[in-house]
């Protein structure tokens, strides 16, 4: 199957049309709406399988070959967030703006990695589990990332007051304790501990009811992404370009290096979602507080209207489609 079947393919699937159903409800202002109390145990339940399912591949090969690739996800994230915080401060946005849309673009998306996780089983692909649990390793360093460029360019305010280490302590401490990374994380470590034997009776509950709960989740998403569309008039015309350039470039970044470490396509695709997938949950709480003089609707609209869309639409086949090409090359 080429990757433009593959990407037709994904658009066609029940997740997918899921998401665009939520998005066409508010637009035609329906009234179908999930209760929050159920959209917050669907989350619980897809976040805590994925930590899960990565914790108990490590218990199987041990954790002393996480240990390269949780420095590998921080390299990406320290990259990506440089690389975009560059790009923004040379279109003319000042530093808490172009720090805080970078931390928007370096920061993970939970979403964005279900996603790429049921897409690889729907299409049969092998991927190494642990790799989902390196999100916490990269959200973070993005995140830090973001926060002492746009310091560093706020030469006035550096020189009336020295935040940096209270500034970092916070960032640890809301990025580590926000829900997606504790549930993923925290999923990995009891998978760790408890290993296949002790979870094999919990297991099919986060499996066979998986897929259909998924859909679920995305149709939320679908409603909150709808609901959001109407900030990207904020966002100026160059943003919308490069809302689709920059997850193409952050995830070839990912690729390459994800492939030179030895991971499969399968594992190289979900790192490359880790790494275009830009945050909406915890980017926008972090950033808003670091930064209170930019526009934070301005690193949402483009989280949520213009790069999330277009990753789990097109973005998710063609990272994996790419992510086969460079492992044939480099292997």
């Amino acid at each position: 199957m080429s990757s433009l079947e593959i990407a037709f393919s994904n658009m066609a699937s029940p997740a997918i049309l899921f998401f665009i159903l939520g998005v066409i409800a508010v637009s035609v202002k329906s009234d179908l709406e999930i209760p929050d109390s159920i959209g917050s145990i669907i989350t619980l339940y897809v976040l805590i399988s994925i930590g899960l399912k990565g914790g108990i591949s490590v218990s199987k090969t041990g954790v002393q070959g996480l240990l390269i690739y949780a420095l590998l996800a921080v390299i990406i994230g320290i990259i990506i967030t440089t690389l975009v915080y560059i790009i923004m401060s040379k279109l003319g946005f000042d530093s808490s703006n172009a720090g805080s849309i970078a931390g928007h673009y370096g920061a993970c998306s939970s979403v964005t990695l279900t996603s790429t996780l049921v897409f690889l089983q729907q299409i049969g692909a092998d991927f190494e589990e642990f790799v989902p649990a390196l999100y916490p390793f990269m959200d973070t360093a993005a995140l830090i990332t973001a926060i002492i460029l746009g310091y560093a360019g706020l030469k006035k305010r550096s020189a009336e007051t020295d935040k940096s280490e209270y500034r970092i302590k916070d960032i640890l401490r809301i990025s580590l304790t926000a829900k997606s990374t504790l549930l993923i994380f925290g999923g990995f470590l009891i998978g760790l501990i408890s290993g296949v034997e002790g979870t094999r009776s919990l297991m099919p509950f986060y499996d066979n009811i998986f897929k259909g709960v998924f859909t679920i989740f995305m149709l939320d998403i679908g409603l909150l992404a709808g609901s959001r569309l109407y900030e990207l008039k904020n966002v100026r015309p160059i943003a919308f370009l490069l809302a689709i350039i920059l997850p193409l470039i952050h995830a070839t970044i990912a690729i390459i290096l994800a492939t030179v470490f030895g991971l499969s396509p399968g594992g190289a695709t979900i790192l490359a979602a880790l790494a275009s997938g830009a945050s909406y949950i915890t980017a926008p709480a972090v950033m808003r507080d670091t930064f209170p003089e930019a526009n934070p609707s301005l690193g949402l609209a483009i989280a949520l209207g213009i790069v999330f869309p277009f990753n789990i639409i097109l973005g998710i086949p063609l990272y994996h489609h790419l992510a086969t090409m460079i492992s044939q090359f480099i292997n």
